[in-house]
């Protein structure tokens, strides 16, 4: 039992550490991990549950009431990532935005093309978006504004399609190991215009890469006024530290209830790794899970977003 219940005493205590250093240093390898302070949260308590039944003492209860504070500040880093509640505005256009990464090597591009189509989206951000080039014709007939593919870059990768002519459309890299990453455009639907993004980070265990990546986007993004809706494959929750850092340099905010997207095979307990945010007067009314993966490694995203018209 004595054994036991050291144990599940210096688990507890590794949880705790994990979930407090991303707030204390960034480093990356605490980043990482912070990426996943939800998940070592409510490990840490169930741990201190299990120590508090080993010995019920006073003294082991330390662990439980230190794992609830811990609850309460990753509650407080959540909070800080949910965009504000919408203001009354009678004179908005909503949108419909789907982002998918449908993973490069995907052998069912025919269903998402058709999937696509079907959604009858005004906005559509796919990633590894090689499997749709031999149905980029059909899907042209629904979506005829494009970026990537072919248009403006000739790799098959990230890539914008949408209802709306794109203003002004650019293609940036995010360092060596984000190649044409980061399209950006201006849409105008119907009298309500907003700056759209689509980009892809890399994963967070390449040391301070996606840190580089994040700078990167927040330059490309200096000179956008107004609305602001920006998705991707962030390969991070909002509740890394250099994520959070984003948000708060961007003013981009996220929907208060965000849909686990990765891992495919355990969409109960997995992560949020795709996002879409937007900075105001942009808002979010409501975001989804696609319901089937269709043979990608990540689930796709349905947002509605509400823009105001321009006066």
């Amino acid at each position: 039992m004595s054994s036991l219940k050291t144990l599940a005493v210096t688990f507890a205590s590794l949880a705790l550490l994990l979930g407090v250093l991303p707030s204390l240093s960034q480093f990356w390898l605490f980043s990482f991990v912070g990426g996943m302070r939800v998940h070592i949260a409510v490990a840490a308590v169930c741990l201190s549950l299990i120590v508090l039944g080993l010995d019920r003492t006073l003294w082991s209860a330390i662990p439980l009431v230190a794992s609830a504070l811990l609850c309460l500040w990753v509650w407080h880093l959540h909070q800080s990532t949910v965009q504000p509640d919408a203001r009354p505005d009678s004179n908005i256009r909503a949108l419909k935005l789907i982002e998918f990464n449908i993973l490069g090597d995907n052998q069912d591009g025919a269903e998402i093309a058709d999937w696509l189509t079907d959604q009858n989206a005004d906005v559509v951000y796919t990633l590894e978006s090689g499997p749709l080039r031999p149905h980029l014709d059909a899907l042209a007939e629904t979506y005829p504004y494009r970026v990537g593919c072919g248009e403006l870059v000739k790799n098959c990768d990230l890539m914008m399609m949408s209802k709306y002519p794109l203003e002004n459309p650019q293609v940036r890299n995010l360092g060596s190991l984000g190649a044409h990453r980061f399209i950006r455009a201006g849409i105008n639907i119907n009298g309500a215009r907003a700056t759209f993004v689509a980009m892809h980070l890399t994963k967070p265990y390449y040391e301070t890469m996606q840190l580089e990546q994040l700078n990167s986007v927040k330059r490309y993004l200096r000179d956008a006024d107004g609305p602001l809706i920006l998705a991707g494959d962030f390969n991070s929750s909002l509740l890394s530290p250099y994520i959070l850092n984003f948000l708060q340099t961007t003013g981009l905010r996220a929907f208060a209830h965000e849909p686990r997207t990765w891992p495919v095979e355990m969409p109960s307990i997995g992560l949020p790794i795709d996002h879409i945010l937007v900075r105001q007067p942009a808002y979010i009314a409501s975001v989804k899970r696609v319901r089937h993966n269709m043979g990608s490694n990540h689930f796709g995203l349905e947002a509605l977003i509400s823009l105001p018209v321009a006066p």
